[in-house]
């Protein structure tokens, strides 16, 4: 085991766990990958091995019920039952699964960027203190498909083909500065794949270390899940879980 990857557990009952996943560490194997590949997973399992035994559609993914992008660090919720799984799978559907995240950007970037549509809504940094709602379907971009970009209900009929006609909506507030960055806090219950790095991309405030969506450069990906909030599983009893 890499001795710089430690399990980090915030909370835990008989139902679910939940974990603070640290950069670059990816949330779930590949179907394809090989048994001893390192994720957050295996190092879950390592302590609790029944949460293999939870998988639903993906049954390698075991009870991971949401992923963060390998560079994005932060809280991952974890089920340790069929039971407690089936229950925040419906919690999601239902849009009662919240997740907070703080992320930084340098500087204001304002270029027009292959793929994207013109940027439609209020520049977050511009409305401080005010909540910003970016909004989009997405569908995947490039070579292997690796990025993302947002689509609009008025983009091409052959765009809009591309997507899975899901609209995703991330609030997003300016937070302050750390450092030489400025912070913004994202909300949002429904993800896609990179959301919040492509609508904060969109909106001219690519991530500090985001070298997808042209962020200024930096060590790591200045993107952390801070906060899950969401009913629990079985006793309905509404958790909020910080870091």
């Amino acid at each position: 085991m890499n001795d710089t990857m430690r399990l980090k557990l915030v909370y835990e009952d008989h139902d679910i766990l939940v974990v603070n996943k640290q950069a670059n560490l990816p949330t779930v194997p590949l179907k394809t990958d090989p048994k001893d590949k390192l994720t957050l997973l295996g190092l879950v399992s390592l302590s609790f091995p029944e949460v293999l035994d939870v998988g639903g559609i993906n049954t390698w993914e075991g009870g991971v019920l949401h992923r963060l992008d390998t560079a994005t660090s932060g809280l991952v919720v974890i089920a340790r039952t069929k039971e407690a799984y089936a229950s925040l799978q419906a919690i999601q559907k239902a849009d009662l699964f919240f997740k907070e995240y703080h992320a930084l950007s340098h500087t204001y970037q304002d270029i027009t960027r292959s793929g994207f549509p013109p940027y439609p809504y209020e520049d977050p940094f511009m409305y401080k203190g005010r909540e910003i709602s970016i909004g989009s379907l997405f569908r995947r971009y490039g070579e292997n498909r690796k990025e993302v970009r947002p689509v609009l209900a008025d983009s091409p009929r052959h765009l809009l083909d591309k997507t899975t006609g899901t609209w995703y909506l991330t609030k997003v507030w300016y937070s302050g500065t750390e450092g030489d960055s400025q912070k913004f806090t994202c909300r949002l219950s429904s993800g896609f794949r990179h959301q919040v790095r492509a609508h904060l991309a969109w909106s001219g405030w690519p991530i500090d270390g985001d070298t997808v969506y042209k962020g200024a450069e930096a060590e790591h990906l200045a993107l952390k899940a801070v906060a899950v909030e969401f009913p629990h599983p079985v006793t309905a009893q509404p958790m909020e879980i910080r870091i």
